[in-house]
């Protein structure tokens, strides 16, 4: 049976404020840090860490950002003390918890503990997406979401490979991860104001003569959304819709065929090339030119 009571409010002891995007923080209620984590404002408005912690008791804190912890690889039962309540929770791969900021919360576990644990800027949850007004982010003791779990390992991925996809591929997961929290963990479950027919032919135009002028360069989300004036939630829908492809499947889209050209051309190394349309090195221009095109890039040369 699950436990469910509330917190003694006659309690006195202090609730520690914690900012979980600094590592002197984190230490304080932690008995490690993180075995990965990604740098304060590497990518907008999420900090990640992958923890593994033996039998611990975190503490009483509150955190200034919203906590959405992703439960990994063992089940472990949890004494999770939230808001005004205590829950005796079973966290299995998979399972999320959510803590919004200045939400007053300590836990305990008795077996070992892996999870990734994504820290979110409260304003840029609700600046990324548009209409969200003033929805506020609910707790949730556990609940199984497999999106938020599929993007939480997609970032931890992304750390491990050293930002192999690059500024606009970890800026889509975290506007997707803003925008599933909003439409479904938040008070008004507000939905992204819908349109039809994409962006208009000019502002199309706009963003990708940008593009198109700066393929070799890392490439931001909100910057392409600034372009137009709009959130990056509303700018991938209505850009997807005029194009069928989301910004970054453009993007790449867009240096495999540079690439073809400058292979044609036989001026440059495979390394050289990779380099000069905006690929991290060869292989990585490998891998996307043989998804878009079918081939390797020797075999595409091979072939004409």
């Amino acid at each position: 049976m699950r436990d469910l009571r509330p917190i003694n409010n006659k309690e006195t002891h202090p609730f520690l404020m914690m900012n979980f995007t600094k590592s002197g923080d984190i230490t304080q209620v932690l008995p490690s840090g993180p075995l990965i984590s990604s740098q304060p404002g590497q990518w907008h408005g999420i900090h990640l860490g992958y923890y593994h912690h033996p039998a611990y008791e975190i503490p009483k804190i509150i955190s200034k950002q919203h906590l959405i912890l992703v439960h990994l690889a063992v089940s472990t039962q949890v004494d999770q003390y939230l808001g005004q309540q205590i829950q005796t929770i079973h966290l299995h791969p998979g399972s999320v918890l959510i803590i919004p900021a200045y939400t007053p919360h300590y836990a305990t576990w008795d077996t070992e503990n892996y999870y990734l644990l994504l820290s979110i800027d409260p304003a840029a949850l609700l600046n990324t997406v548009q209409s969200a007004g003033e929805a506020e982010l609910m707790p949730h003791f556990v609940t199984a979401d497999p999106l938020v779990h599929g993007i939480g390992l997609s970032l931890k991925t992304e750390l491990e490979s050293d930002s192999l996809g690059g500024r606009l591929y970890a800026d889509s997961l975290c506007t997707a991860l803003f925008t599933h929290l909003v439409r479904h963990y938040t008070t008004k479950a507000t939905l992204p104001f819908q349109t039809t027919g994409g962006l208009p032919r000019y502002q199309l135009r706009q963003v990708l003569d940008y593009i198109d002028a700066c393929l070799s360069q890392e490439l931001a989300l909100a910057d392409l959304a600034a372009l137009v004036n709009l959130s990056p939630n509303h700018f991938t829908r209505l850009f997807k819709q005029a194009t069928g492809f989301t910004p970054h499947q453009y993007v790449i889209k867009q240096r495999v065929e540079r690439a073809k050209q400058r292979l044609l051309e036989g001026r440059l190394t495979l390394a050289e090339v990779a380099l000069d349309v905006g690929f991290a090195h060869q292989s990585h221009l490998n891998r996307h030119f043989k998804r878009w095109v079918g081939f390797t890039p020797k075999a595409f040369l091979n072939n004409q």
